[in-house]
């Protein structure tokens, strides 16, 4: 599925590695998901530069760490609902942009704006 529509963001580019948020019911699946295999949630704004900073770390590295983590799309300003939403139930401060991994069902890391970093992201995705 693509990444952006036109109506979503100012971005033409699209690309195929993100699983996109579509109610807040994901959430569950995805805390499900992640006794199996980690699980990357990204919080963007496409009114933020360091939004579109933080996205390019991730797309950047998405093919190393993409084979051992699930990657989830969450526009905050369409859906800051659902946003809203998994800062309640995962107990994390919203922030956008925002990187949350979870974990056997836990919170395993979190960082937010110059804190997501591609060689990061693959340090972390390597733990087990």
């Amino acid at each position: 599925m693509a990444l952006f529509s036109s109506s979503d963001d100012s971005t033409s580019e699209t690309v195929e590695i993100w699983n996109r948020f579509s109610g807040k019911d994901d959430l569950k699946r995805i805390i499900d998901q992640s006794n199996d295999c980690p699980q990357l949630i990204y919080k963007h704004s496409h009114r933020c530069s360091v939004c579109i900073m933080a996205k390019e770390e991730i797309e950047g590295v998405s093919d190393k760490i993409g084979r051992r983590v699930d990657l989830h799309f969450l526009n905050v300003v369409n859906q800051r609902e659902i946003s809203d939403h998994i800062a309640s139930e995962l107990d994390v401060r919203h922030e956008s942009p925002q990187v949350i991994i979870l974990r056997d069902g836990e919170v395993a890391w979190t960082g937010s704006h110059w804190e997501i970093k591609g060689k990061d992201l693959v340090e972390i995705s390597d733990r087990d």
